[in-house]
């Protein structure tokens, strides 16, 4: 009888864990894409992406090349304004007076590259894999520099050139190569004062349209010497 007993609350108690796992699995629900497939320049996740903010994901999805770009260093960018909060959704005329859009140069060390291949953003319609998510760039004006005090450099999907490679990226940040980063100041409102991803600023190129690499010595690619696009640099 005691024996029974025991086999009783045993099936019992696995019969709770397998229906609760169960009901779990049914109640997570999958994140939607909006009906997106793909989030590439040719794609059709629109720049309003899928949910999140609308404001935003239009200023990360931005398709026309940076021109006539201002030079920036490190001081440019820890200067500039931002709120102490920001809600989602709202319109960006104020951060547009404060730089937000403008197109600038920055010259600095590659020191880390970031993929998602399974991370999931709004503004690029919640697609998965490596194709439809961002390159986040560690940059530092220092190969010392720690991460902490970088500043983010974003490649997107929509404005990635066959050639500009994770296996390149990855490579070039293992070297600690000098590189010149061209694209769009924009404010990430969506980590304000937070410290994911850790940096100096929240202030980030992004997009970047632009990405060249030093191969010759740094003080030559200052002078403006030795410049190669990292579409026609070697693959690893």
């Amino acid at each position: 009888m005691r024996v029974l007993r025991l086999t009783l609350v045993t099936l019992t108690f696995f019969a709770l864990v397998f229906s609760t796992s169960t009901f779990a699995k049914k109640a997570k629900k999958k994140t939607s894409t909006c009906g997106a497939v793909s989030s590439q320049r040719d794609g059709d996740c629109p720049n309003v992406g899928c949910g999140g903010d609308r404001e935003l994901n239009i200023r990360k999805n931005l398709l026309t090349a940076a021109s006539s770009p201002e030079p920036y260093t490190r001081s440019d960018f820890v200067t500039l304004k931002f709120p102490a909060s920001w809600e989602a959704g709202t319109k960006r005329k104020l951060l547009r007076g404060w730089g937000e859009g403008t197109a600038v140069v920055y010259e600095a060390y590659l020191l880390k590259v970031k993929h998602y291949a399974d991370g999931i953003e709004s503004c690029n319609c919640n697609l998965k894999e490596d194709v439809n998510n961002d390159f986040h760039l560690v940059t530092g004006h220092k190969k010392t520099t720690p991460e902490d005090d970088s500043i983010t450099g974003e490649i997107t999907p929509r404005f990635r050139p066959d050639g500009w490679t994770l296996k390149k990226l990855q490579k070039l940040a293992k070297d600690k190569a000098y590189v010149k980063l061209t694209g769009y100041l924009m404010l990430d409102t969506q980590h304000l004062n937070s410290n994911v991803p850790a940096r100096v600023t929240d202030w980030e190129i992004h997009p970047v349209t632009s990405f060249k690499v030093c191969t010759g010595s740094v003080a030559s690619c200052k002078a403006g010497d030795n410049w190669q696009d990292l579409s026609d640099f070697p693959e690893p």
